[in-house]
């Protein structure tokens, strides 16, 4: 569909921590690319599918503190337990836990260790 994101990439500066992190909170394998000179990235798996990729860039400038820039939204199965999770892998949470009304779902934003805000999106 026209529109419609197909791919993410996410600029890290400690590649083998964001690899971990996301792991632990999402449950993401990765994959390098077969003959691919970029040595500084990994293709994102998540339920056998390619959806993204975390690519290695130097340390970043400090980020704001507030979730000014485009924030990309993950489905995981229930939102409680991985709030929970995600505080346990060092994220910070950021605001409170919304609830969309009228069986939208709720999500939560949290900042990941790079300083990355993200939403966790789920049904319950």
């Amino acid at each position: 569909m026209i529109g419609r994101t197909d791919w993410f990439d996410l600029p890290v500066a400690d590649l083998a921590d964001a690899m971990s992190f996301y792991e632990g909170l999402l449950g993401w394998t990765y994959r390098q690319m077969e003959d691919s000179p970029l040595s500084d990235y990994v293709m994102v798996e998540a339920g056998g599918k390619l959806i993204g990729g975390l690519r290695r860039i130097p340390k970043p400038s400090p980020r704001p503190a507030d979730a000014s820039g485009p924030i990309l939204y993950f489905t995981v199965e229930k939102l409680a337990p991985k709030i929970t999770r995600a505080k346990e892998l060092g994220a910070e949470i950021v605001g409170p836990t919304v609830d969309l009304g009228k069986d939208r779902g709720r999500y939560q934003w949290i900042r990941d260790r790079e300083g990355h805000v993200i939403g966790l999106w789920a049904t319950q």
